[in-house]
């Protein structure tokens, strides 16, 4: 910024037929949607904040299972900007979620009808905080910076800036949960802690590279296990190779692909064979296999996980009698935790809308009328060693969430 700044005062006063402007800020260097908005727009004091924010949420490890201290922190940061936090246990391990709203909402015993929320979990490994410039460009990188701590970082900005801007109370609560990579046992919680209660709009935080996201897919999570026979691999006739079916049926899974339905929104319904597992050397028939399988479904119709599973089923139905006549055990397993595609609010003016892939914490809480996902970043970086993010992407980020809020909130 402070390269930038006798650059762009020279081009200022070069243009002498220009109206007078004011100084520079970060999210005025580029295209943003909330400049002219003074309580959306932030200045360059809340600009350095929320890339202090940014930093120090980055450089705490909080590896999914291992959230305790980044939920601290964030807890203790929101009540030292004054809010009520309430530190919602997930489980028996001692991780929680934290709840915070204004503390004139607590006195008055209101419930908040909007929250804002993201995750403070990361997968592993750990990779600490790193700030570089390319090409003039100042970036944020680290584990988390996208995937999710931009989110929490540039929604506590943002949330904080338009409640100080109101004159009144709007009911609005952050949400920071923990577990999200790792099944959703964190946003599970808070639907129970919430079971009463219908929130008139939410706004996720994730990776949408700027952009409000129109939809995501479902998922529909497959364990394959076959149980053979082990023998010497000199005489295979002695035994049953439990490898040999799964790799048949992971076969026939790709060939169904193709077929499974897709959305005129999210496009293809994708499978994909993650982890393998099985037998205990070259040498020796495999008893035993298995393999982890993730498919992610485009159509959002309450029957959509239902039909592809029908599909998996009937596709893999001779091979299972296949193994089964040879002696072997061969089980599918379909995850509980199983749903359609969702459709997304996009009712905001100025924002770009684009569909985005993966799955989210969204159908855990299903007590929502109104539904947005937004956040700085790319998808594509996510979970990698070079995860990061611009300083402008945070800014910008933080400004359109001011705008979300705005439209849920009108004035007047």
């Amino acid at each position: 910024m402070a390269i930038l700044a006798p650059i762009l005062a020279f081009f200022l006063f070069s243009l002498v037929s220009a109206a007078p402007q004011a100084s520079p800020s970060p999210s005025s260097l580029s295209p943003s949607p909330s400049a002219s908005n003074s309580s959306i727009s932030l200045t360059s004091e809340e600009t350095e904040e929320l890339y202090k924010l940014h930093e120090e949420l980055v450089n705490i490890p909080s590896i999914s299972g291992d959230e305790v201290e980044c939920a601290e922190y964030v807890s203790e940061y929101l009540e030292e900007l004054g809010y009520y936090v309430e530190k919602l246990q997930v489980g028996t391990t001692g991780t929680f979620n934290v709840f915070a709203y204004s503390t004139a909402l607590k006195n008055e015993g209101v419930w908040p009808e909007v929250l804002i929320t993201s995750h403070v979990d990361t997968v592993p490994p750990f990779f600490p905080f790193e700030r570089r410039e390319r090409n003039g460009t100042i970036y944020h990188s680290g584990r988390g910076t996208v995937d999710a701590k931009g989110s929490v970082a540039t929604m506590i900005t943002a949330t904080h800036k338009f409640l100080q801007s109101r004159s009144d109370t709007p009911r609005l609560a952050m949400l920071f949960v923990v577990s999200e990579e790792t099944g959703g046992a964190g946003m599970q919680a808070f639907a129970a802690h919430a079971r009463n209660q219908t929130f008139r709009a939410a706004i996720f935080g994730e990776p949408t590279e700027g952009k409000l996201a129109s939809g995501h897919k479902g998922n529909l999570g497959l364990t394959l296990n076959v149980v053979g026979k082990a023998a010497h691999s000199a005489y295979p006739w002695l035994g049953v190779s439990a490898i040999n079916f799964l790799a048949d049926a992971i076969v026939a899974l790709n060939s169904l692909e193709p077929a499974l339905p897709a959305g005129d929104l999210l496009g293809a319904t994708t499978l994909n064979t993650g982890r393998i597992q099985g037998g205990v050397a070259s040498n020796v028939v495999p008893e035993s296999a298995n393999a982890s399988i993730s498919i992610r479904v485009a159509q959002s119709q309450d029957n959509a996980v239902e039909l592809v599973r029908a599909m998996v089923a009937g596709m893999l139905s001779p091979i299972v009698q296949r193994a089964a006549d040879a002696g072997a055990n061969f089980t599918l397993t379909f995850a509980n935790a199983s749903y359609p595609a969702v459709i997304l609010n996009t009712d905001v003016e100025g924002l770009e809308v684009a569909p985005v892939f993966y799955g989210t914490d969204i159908p855990s809480l299903p007590q929502v009328q109104k539904r947005y996902l937004f956040g700085a970043g790319s998808i594509e970086v996510s979970h990698t060693a070079g995860e990061e993010l611009s300083q402008g992407e945070l800014v910008r980020a933080a400004e359109a969430y001011g705008m979300i809020l705005s439209t849920l909130f009108p004035e007047g």
